[in-house]
């Protein structure tokens, strides 16, 4: 487990208010306002939707729910994530109160590059971790699972895509590019996302391939521990706990009531 337990908390920070920059919905200046305290993290935004969230450490936190909602615009409501030590009648009471109901559970993984075991691979898979030359090969794929950008959005975030700490992989199978990942490296830690396989390419491995890649440049550069999200129990959850990734925390992510 991660020795310091701000370590977590930092790269998550870190690695959220890179998204805020790079995010390919818009163009719009960011206005990401951050507040980090010891019984809550909010995230507010309200040129970027998915960029308001609002995470609960502590059950004493239910004394400012309501007033730190009101900081948030009418039409980008956080997604609140409440952490196992902060789970309380009296939480659950406020945010019920507040319009607030329980979405799902959201599982948290870190490992210790040390730990790592290089188990599970499958023949037929090759991956390229790509140039910043080749950033728009990068969005070429994206645009295949439904992503939309627009010719100036893209131009102004190019930059931040595929360098040396934004790191872009893709699998082929054969020459086919079929399924890509992300790694974000920041200092000692490397945080493991945006994982897609196009469904025609699913089940043949891309994904176990794409994170033993991104597990073994993250050892080649220094780092010491490795950061990821999953969905509890399933493919994806499995398959990095069975290289040594071990859960960090779940929390329970509560959502606006329609």
């Amino acid at each position: 487990m991660i020795k310091s337990p701000d370590l977590l908390r930092n790269a998550y920070t870190s690695y959220f208010r890179f998204n805020n920059a790079r995010t390919l919905s818009t163009n719009l200046p960011s206005e990401l306002k951050i507040a980090d305290l010891p019984e809550l993290t909010s995230y507010i935004d309200p040129t970027r939707r998915y960029d308001n969230q609002l995470i609960i450490h502590r059950s004493s936190a239910a004394a400012q729910i309501e007033d730190i909602l009101e900081c948030y615009h009418e039409d980008t409501p956080p997604e609140i994530s409440v952490e196992p030590d902060a789970v309380a009648y009296n939480l659950s009471k406020v945010l019920i109160g507040c319009e607030y109901r329980p979405s799902y559970s959201h599982e948290f993984l870190v490992m210790d590059i040390g730990t790592y075991s290089p188990v599970g691979f499958k023949d037929g898979v090759r991956v390229e971790m790509l140039s910043v030359e080749r950033a728009d090969e990068f969005l070429a794929l994206l645009k295949t699972s439904g992503l939309s950008c627009s010719d100036e959005t893209w131009q102004a975030k190019r930059h931040l895509y595929c360098t040396e700490v934004f790191r872009c992989f893709v699998a082929f199978v054969g020459d086919i590019p079929c399924a890509w990942a992300t790694s974000f490296i920041d200092e000692k830690t490397a945080t493991l996302a945006n994982a897609y396989t196009q469904e025609k390419y699913r089940g043949r491995g891309c994904q176990t391939a794409l994170l033993h890649a991104r597990i073994q440049d993250a050892e080649k550069l220094g780092v010491g521990y490795l950061l990821t999200d999953v969905m509890p129990k399933t493919v994806s959850a499995s398959n990095c706990k069975a290289v040594g990734f071990l859960t960090e925390t779940i929390r329970t992510v509560w959502e606006k009531a329609n």
